[in-house]
């Protein structure tokens, strides 16, 4: 068993490694070693490939470094679930052996926000899997820092598939739809139907949308939004023009979850004159907003990473009752050592891809 591996020592475990722009390997590497004492080791049982991760795979930008330029090799992935392992002396909440779910990133541990409760808004707060300063949960163990803010017990009633979507994907979703402000009564249209914008139809329809528009360019996902309640549309010219004659004048909000730049482009088009906008995915450098349109539509923008344990309150209680499902995403599971077919899958959209489920221990 890989804990009782970890228990006799340090050893080398398995681990989705990046390598370079589509090069994602399934390799060893050094086991962690808990370098922080508010920090815990995890032993990885499930987790999940996320839209953002592509970027990594393409050697894109994120923040400031350029996945394209020479990398250290680092643990991607940051979506995951497992039990804890190992405890620093300043963890007072967690137990060896709790079985936990982490936030896709975590903060500094030290400042305000960190200390009451809210690292997702620190300052220093980073995503695991972007390097070798904090390593991905795609692997078979992973230091959390800040670990009684970055982690929490899986709740009673919380399937696996509905924890693996509370570290990011689900709440990131929250996030943008709160972002929108929609209101009952109103339209809504999701614009990228990966899993964060098929979460966002099923959140949009809770809070009382009376429409919801959905816009893909692949069909399988635009099934899935069907499935959930929305109007289905392939981007196009003539699907804008479809949805804004329907809402007579456009919709009340969009939520862009998708960072492509003609995704984002075609949000503004779409909108009301006073309506507004929420963008949750992540764009290159090159994608931009007509300023000159927002301003004279009157239009609301928001944006922004999402403080994923902050969502967690609100949305435990829905899951557990069953009016938020967050069910059939997970269109793919796979074993970690197959982690470079399934980053491959993900990435061309094969076999009718919504989200891969990789089973670790």
């Amino acid at each position: 068993m890989a804990k009782d591996r970890f228990d006799q020592g340090r050893n080398i475990m398995k681990a989705l490694v990046f390598n370079g722009p589509r090069d994602i390997r399934y390799e060893d590497f050094k086991d962690p070693a808990r370098t922080i004492d508010n920090a815990v080791i995890m032993q990885v049982n499930k987790c999940s490939i996320c839209g953002s991760d592509l970027h990594i795979y393409h050697g894109d930008q994120i923040g400031k470094t350029n996945y394209d330029a020479e990398q250290h090799k680092f643990c991607v992935g940051h979506e995951f679930i497992g039990e804890v392992v190992e405890i620093g002396p300043d963890v007072h909440d967690l137990k060896v052996g709790d079985k936990v779910l982490a936030a896709g990133g975590t903060g500094c541990g030290e400042c305000t926000y960190c200390l009451t409760g809210s690292p997702g808004k620190c300052r220093r707060s980073t995503a695991f899997g972007l390097s070798n300063d904090m390593n991905g949960g795609q692997a078979e163990f992973v230091q959390i820092p800040n670990a009684d803010q970055t982690l929490m017990r899986i709740p009673d009633g919380i399937n696996d598939e509905q924890a693996v979507l509370l570290t990011d994907a689900l709440a990131t979703a929250a996030f943008g739809i709160n972002n929108t402000g929609l209101k009952p009564g109103q339209s809504l249209a999701v614009v990228g139907l990966g899993p964060i914008g098929l979460l966002g139809i099923e959140l949009a329809f809770l809070r009382g949308a009376s429409q919801v528009f959905a816009i893909d360019p692949v069909a399988a996902r635009r099934a899935q939004a069907e499935k959930l309640g929305a109007i289905a549309y392939a981007p196009s010219k003539e699907a804008i023009g479809a949805i804004i004659e329907a809402t007579k004048g456009g919709v009340h909000c969009v939520f862009e979850a998708s960072g492509a730049s003609s995704a984002v482009g075609s949000t503004v088009p779409l909108v009301r004159m006073g309506g507004a906008l929420s963008f949750i995915g992540l764009p290159q450098p090159d994608v931009a907003l007509p300023l000159n349109h927002i301003l004279y539509k009157g239009l609301t923008v928001k944006a922004g990473i999402a403080p994923v344990p902050d969502l967690w309150e609100p949305l435990i209680p829905l899951l557990q009752s069953g009016r938020l499902k967050g069910a059939g995403l997970f269109s793919h599971e796979m074993n970690l050592a197959d982690g470079a077919e399934a980053y491959r899958i993900f990435d061309a959209r094969d076999e009718n891809v919504i989200k891969i489920m990789m089973n670790v221990t």
